[in-house]
């Protein structure tokens, strides 16, 4: 299972805050479809980071976000099946 874990950046590009969003997914491939998808949403630049893996983006105020794709914690796994 993974997740799309948003990293929101400071100027320096340095991660000040991790959120990890549901759902999961089965698939990294899906994973990372969805994170282009929530990267273009933000009303600003987006495109593909090749050296970390990852998709970036900008919102209207300038504000940068990193969508990372991660293998799930196991405590994430069992809460989306108790949730289900």
């Amino acid at each position: 299972m993974f997740q799309i874990v948003r990293c929101t950046l400071d100027a320096s590009g340095k991660v000040v805050t991790r959120r990890a969003l549901q759902p999961l997914y089965e698939l990294r491939e899906d994973a990372l479809a969805m994170a282009e998808f929530d990267s273009s949403r933000l009303w600003g630049d987006y495109g593909y980071d090749e050296k970390r893996d990852c998709w970036w983006a900008t919102d209207s105020r300038g504000s940068m976000y990193r969508f990372e794709v991660e293998p799930a914690a196991m405590e994430d796994i069992v809460m989306e099946d108790v949730a289900a």
